[in-house]
């Protein structure tokens, strides 16, 4: 492991020395998270404190405007941990960037690719242990709407490991004060290779259609919005019978921000979700586990401490409420970024 992150910045001293009429750039990023979370009593999730920093050194190579190569790796260090490096993640990705499009192929950052994603779709701990996007991502957008299509590989068919994937679409558009969001995924679950005759394909399709009204321009607010709109789903084990569910359900929201103090506020009702979580549990199911219930409140209450271009930090108590209790955390996430150029 030492020997790689020698190699790695042994590359950075000599590349320059091997690059005419491109733009080299040195890139470091820090991504510091502690999530305690206080479930102890719910029966849909456990208990416990997520907290680490991630570490991400990289160097990108860029011409013509448009196109660049990244590479590096990212170091997880969990806070309290004896190992130093608790995990490494490669990064390592094409981009292509345009005022109007954005395209990458290979490993690369989850962080801001899919920010637009609200927490239904993905549990607290992929954005803390799996950092990267490993597939493609393109999207096309303009001041008041965008869409984007990805595909991230999460499981190398063996053996002993099932085959798995997420192929994703989502989009947002905007008129006036109004707006029409779609967020959705399907993750697939496939066998092993050879084929393991105890296993079925399985299929989860989690989908989110939703209108609102941002009326935020026409107050001294930061942010006011309000939104509701339909969550759906489609689950199936794949030559079994009983086994295809869609459940549905109805879900509002609304957020409010002044002077980076925050309340977001999300209610879901309608039909218990992960119906094959049981047989499958988490090797399927990649969402808020409280979906499982037919009805969820969370109450995010927050500080935007530091935000700019550079550094965003957020302080958080988020309140959930579901099987008729109330659930606390508490939760500290810091960001930031700098880049370097190193020659031109």
């Amino acid at each position: 492991m030492v020997r790689s992150i020698r190699v790695f910045f042994l590359l950075g001293l000599f590349l320059p020395f091997s690059l005419y009429g491109q733009v080299l750039k040195g890139e470091l990023g820090l991504n510091y998270f502690f999530d305690n979370t206080e479930f102890s009593s719910s029966t849909l999730t456990i208990d416990q404190t997520m907290k680490g920093v991630h570490l991400i050194p990289a160097l990108a190579v860029e011409w013509d405007k448009n196109n660049s190569l990244h590479g590096g790796a990212d170091l997880l260090n969990i806070s309290g941990s004896q190992k130093t490096i608790e995990k490494i993640d490669l990064v390592a990705y094409y981009q292509y960037q345009s005022q109007k499009t954005l395209f990458r192929a290979g490993s690369f950052p989850r962080q801001n690719i899919l920010s637009n994603y609200s927490d239904f779709f993905f549990k607290d701990s992929i954005r803390y242990f799996r950092p990267n996007l490993q597939g493609l991502f393109w999207q096309v957008a303009n001041p008041t709407s965008f869409f984007n299509l990805w595909l991230d590989w999460t499981g190398h068919q063996t053996a002993t490991e099932r085959e798995s994937f997420f192929i994703g679409a989502s989009a947002n558009k905007r008129h006036h004060l109004f707006f029409a969001d779609f967020q959705s995924y399907m993750f697939h679950y496939a066998n092993t290779s050879p084929r393991n005759s105890e296993f079925h394909v399985c299929d989860n399709l989690l989908a989110h259609l939703s209108a609102g009204i941002d009326i935020t321009s026409i107050t001294h607010l930061d942010t006011l919005i309000f939104a509701a709109g339909i969550l759906q789903s489609f689950e199936r084990e794949r030559g079994v019978d009983n086994m295809t569910f869609t459940p549905s359900g109805l879900v509002v929201r609304n957020e409010i921000e002044y002077r980076k103090f925050g309340i977001s506020n999300t209610l879901y009702w309608g039909d218990a979700r992960m119906r094959l979580y049981d047989k499958h549990g988490w090797n399927l199911y990649w969402s808020n586990p409280f979906l499982r219930s037919d009805s969820y409140f969370e109450s995010k209450w927050y500080w935007n401490m530091l935000k700019s271009n550079r550094i965003n930090g957020k302080l958080a108590m988020e309140f959930h409420v579901s099987e008729g209790k109330v659930f606390f955390e508490q939760l500290f996430t810091l960001s930031a970024s700098v880049d370097k150029l190193l020659k031109k």
